[in-house]
């Protein structure tokens, strides 16, 4: 299945850990769940989302269907590391499990 109209946007996505889940893309880092659904206007919606016993915490991003792998995992990590601190090493082992290096 096919979640963005511009070709090679869902392999950026799935290159990142992303997988199905319902009409959008998901990936869990630590306590923090990532959507990604394409926008009719903003190009890609990541939409972050925890849930922990003491807290509760959801927000969007918008980001270009264009950019680069690499981009979309700085966009992440800065993400949830200005928001989720808990999660933030999680995050950056994460990437660079991947093989990608954030922030050169």
């Amino acid at each position: 299945m096919k979640f963005f109209s511009v070709p090679g946007t869902d392999g950026k996505y799935y290159r990142l850990g992303f997988s199905p889940d319902g009409p959008s893309l998901k990936v869990t880092i630590g306590d923090v769940s990532i959507y990604a659904v394409e926008h009719p206007f903003k190009g890609v919606a990541l939409i972050f989302e925890s849930i922990t016993p003491r807290t509760m915490c959801q927000y969007e991003v918008s980001l270009p269907e264009g950019c680069a792998v690499e981009q979309i995992a700085g966009l992440i990590y800065v993400n949830i590391a200005a928001n989720f601190h808990h999660s933030a090493a999680i995050c950056k082992a994460h990437f660079q499990k991947l093989g990608l290096t954030l922030f050169q």
